[in-house]
């Protein structure tokens, strides 16, 4: 009660004198903390309470910090000085901050002299033990500062060009951790370019335990004894630079017969390979791993190196067995014998193998070594677990059966993006509760129930909608019985329903689907609280759909993702807008979805929302008047159609028949002398005698056809031999293209026409268009495509070439 009567009285008093600050209680810190962050300030604000244990001015404008100016609050614990212009310090601007743990002074204009930096500067800062100068103007180290910094921790410092570590360094007993890159920080780059002997040598009295330096591509220069001080180093992060592994990996012999907990050598490949010594840092070789072998290390990272080959003897080495336990192998190219990947038993520690994404080159062969074999047995460390197996293209391509040994303690299995084609089982994963077998292309008979007991099942793009039996009630759904994050997304399901889901389900992933509603009945499912429906086909919910949507919403406070939907905002589902702004259940807090008018006008589900009255009106006024015009219209027609039938009974009786099929014979192919009629110009007579006529004339099933060129006979006008062929034929192909429709000889029309005079309703769909070439269906005629029906419209582009699909399809469409 006290302390929270205190903090009002301070924040009073702040407020009484027009101060800008935030002034609040903070449990981290252990009193008062002042928020002056962003006020464009230039001077630290002398009306704060003296007994703020925190003090956040970052982001202003301050340019010069003088003497004693923070002498009034020793009791700061915590100071954040980032995001200013600072570039001088007096040298006692940090007086009395003998209780200071925390001084943060990255990104301002610090510089490597006395001016930023001058000798008494960090006097009192005994208790200081984080520090960050990083991303300021230092093109070296200014060491005669860091003497008092006895109890120093961690220091996060720009990376310069070549850094040197001067004798004011060896004072830090302390110092545990050094980082001298700031990309994840304050996305920085690094400057370093050459490291030396020299470079931390006066750190050898330290007992430096982690070393961070990421990020150094332009590293040219790095002396094989750079880190020889650091006796004491347990965690190393030396990535994305141009070393090479091989040189990487050589800078370890200080630590052979060593504890090591992390050693981090991701991307330290040459972007290109000069010499054929260069070769060496895209294998790893038992010389190459000598030190690395030799070192009791815990953690392993070497991914993305563009390593092709690893040798048994490089790794299997006794101590590097008996102490690791995890290793990344993930992002490189390996190609040849994956065989070594059944020897990993023998890391009895190991816990964490991630061996994904091996990419390849076309001119590097893929592996052979599981060809021909319909089962394997993979033998995994009896501590392992996580496996990543992920994106390795094909590397168990004909493999039925895979079947795993020591997976008692298996957690997490990632075999997604594989390309498993043909594997129907994979055995003794009962134990995992995360498994991801995305991009991989599963049937009907590939069997599920080893994920049985699965938490996370992942089935990302997994070409699910071609397996149609898989979501029926007798297959793969059913024998998960504990799975609670189900992703289907990204495999064009649509009119599916899901079932049988298990009833542990809590998160189900529906996304970038063809679903036009909700495919499960939420009511079923008392633990769900979230479907991702986002990108789907969705435009409106029925009012019973959305009643469910709502009773598992304030059952189990359900929420629904339906982004990337574009939904119909027509008069009829105006109820429905309102809904979708005012439910619980969707989890979106901008709620402005796409959505089409009646007059198919794109705007957003807001604006219909705000325009409701509006749109009401005109909807209802809409409706009276078409139910008005109606009405007017049906007496209309039927006066007309009492007229016209007393004036010609016998006419519309005789259509009436027609209408039934009484007293009418239609006509057959057999009442014709050919079958096709083909219509074509000469551009199109390569088509029509190399593909068209050896497909339909040539076949085990021919048929006759009618071809200008051949069947009409010499002395006959061409004209009358085009009507008389058209009239003798059961159907008329016209093959069109762009030189069809364009023929200055004005046969293809003649032809065209003749084709649309010879229209009967004795013969249903008797013309039948071929497209050629690039010619597109709004090309043709408007005469022709009011007859002719869409799927008498064929496109040679649409079968593949030599596809024998195209003139099965002709026969079909032509009823012969």
């Amino acid at each position: 009660m006290l302390r929270a009567l205190l903090v009002l009285l301070t924040v009073n008093l702040c407020q009484g004198s027009g101060h800008v600050c935030y002034v609040y209680f903070d449990k981290q810190y252990g009193g008062i903390f002042a928020d002056c962050t962003g006020r464009k300030l230039q001077q630290v604000p002398n009306y704060l309470p003296g007994n703020i244990t925190a003090l956040d001015i970052s982001g202003n404008d301050l340019k010069i910090v003088k003497n004693n100016t923070f002498y009034k609050f020793n009791k700061l614990i915590y100071l954040n000085m980032n995001m200013n212009l600072l570039s001088k310090f007096e040298p006692r601007a940090f007086s009395g901050l003998f209780n200071l743990t925390t001084l943060l002074l990255a990104r301002n204009k610090l510089r490597d002299h006395k001016m930023s930096f001058p000798d008494e500067l960090f006097q009192d800062l005994m208790s200081l033990q984080t520090l960050n100068i990083k991303q300021n103007e230092m093109y070296s180290y200014p060491d005669w500062v860091f003497l008092p910094l006895v109890n120093l921790h961690s220091l996060y410092i720009d990376s310069v060009p070549a850094p040197l570590f001067g004798p004011g360094f060896s004072k830090l007993a302390n110092l545990k951790l050094l980082q001298m890159d700031s990309r994840f920080l304050y996305e920085g780059t690094c400057s370093t370019t050459h490291l030396t002997n020299e470079t931390f040598q006066s750190l050898i009295e330290t007992k430096l335990e982690v070393l961070i330096l990421n990020f150094c591509s332009h590293l040219s220069h790095c002396e094989s004894g750079v880190l020889e001080p650091l006796i004491f180093l347990k965690h190393l992060e030396l990535t994305h630079n141009q070393r090479g592994i091989h040189n990487a990996l050589h800078l370890l012999h200080p630590f052979v017969k060593q504890n090591m907990k992390r050693i981090w050598f991701n991307s330290t490949y040459k972007f290109k390979m000069q010499n054929e010594k260069d070769i060496v840092d895209r294998v790893l070789t038992k010389q190459s791993m000598r030190y690395l072998t030799q070192i009791c290390v815990t953690e392993v990272s070497l991914r993305n190196n563009q390593l092709y080959v690893t040798e048994f003897p490089s790794i299997y080495q006794d101590l590097f067995e008996g102490c690791l336990k995890k290793i990344d192998l993930s992002d490189n190219y390996f190609i040849g014998d994956v065989g070594i990947m059944f020897f990993l038993f023998r890391f009895s520690e190991l816990e964490y193998l991630d061996f994904s994404f091996q990419r390849r080159y076309n001119d590097f062969p893929s592996s052979v070594t599981l060809n021909g074999i319909s089962s394997i047995t993979v033998t995994l460390p009896q501590n392992l677990i996580y496996f990543g197996f992920s994106g390795y293209m094909a590397a168990a391509n004909g493999v039925q059966e895979i079947i795993f040994q020591n997976t008692h303690k298996l957690e997490t299995v990632m075999l997604a993006s594989n390309l498993l084609f043909g594997l129907m089982n994979v055995r003794s994963l009962e134990n995992v509760s995360n498994v991801d077998l995305s991009g991989n292309k599963f049937d009907n008979v590939f069997d599920f129930h080893s994920f049985a007991n699965a938490k996370r099942l992942y089935l990302r793009n997994c070409k699910l909608h071609f397996a149609l039996e898989p979501f029926s009630a007798h297959s793969i759904f059913n024998s998960m019985k504990s799975v609670e994050y189900l992703d289907v997304s990204m495999n064009q399901l649509r009119f599916i329903q899901l079932l049988p889901l298990s009833d542990t389900i809590v998160h189900l992933n529906l996304s970038h689907n063809e679903f036009d509603t909700i495919p499960i009945e939420t009511l079923d499912y008392p633990r769900l609280i979230h479907i991702d429906l986002s990108y789907n086909l969705i435009g409106y919910l029925d009012k019973d759909t959305r009643s469910k949507l709502d009773l598992s919403a304030e059952k189990n406070n359900l929420k629904l993702i339906v982004q990337g939907n574009t939904f119909s905002c027509s008069c009829e589902n105006l109820d429905f807008i309102l809904w979708l702004m005012d439910t619980p259940v969707i989890y979106e807090s901008d709620r402005n979805f796409a959505c089409l008018l009646n007059n198919d006008t794109m705007t957003g589900t807001v604006d219909v929302a705000h325009n409701y009255k509006g749109l009401n009106r005109y909807c209802t006024g809409k409706l009276t008047l078409s139910l008005s015009v109606t009405f007017m219209v049906v007496i209309f027609t039927s006066i007309s159609a009492s007229y016209m039938l007393s004036k010609n009974p016998i006419r519309y009786r005789n259509a009436l028949m027609r209408i039934f099929g009484l007293g009418i014979k239609y006509l057959t192919p057999k009442d014709f002398a050919f079958t096709f009629y083909i219509g074509y110009c000469d551009a199109d007579i390569p088509f029509v005698y190399r593909d068209l006529r050896p497909a339909l004339e040539l076949c085990n099933s021919p048929v006759r056809l009618f071809l200008k060129d051949r069947d009409v006979l010499p002395g006959v006008v061409i004209a009358d031999g085009i009507i008389g062929g058209i009239t003798n034929s059961w159907k008329s192909v016209l093959v069109i293209s762009d030189d069809f429709l364009e023929d200055v000889s004005q046969w293809s029309q003649f032809t065209l026409d003749a084709a649309l005079y010879s229209l009967s309703d004795l013969i249903p769909s008797r013309i039948i268009v071929i497209l050629v070439g690039a010619v597109q269906v709004e090309d043709l005629p408007e005469s022709l495509l009011n007859v002719v029906e869409e799927e008498c419209i064929l496109r040679v582009e649409d079968y593949k070439d030599g596809d024998e699909t195209l003139w099965k399809d002709l026969r079909k469409t032509a009823g012969v």
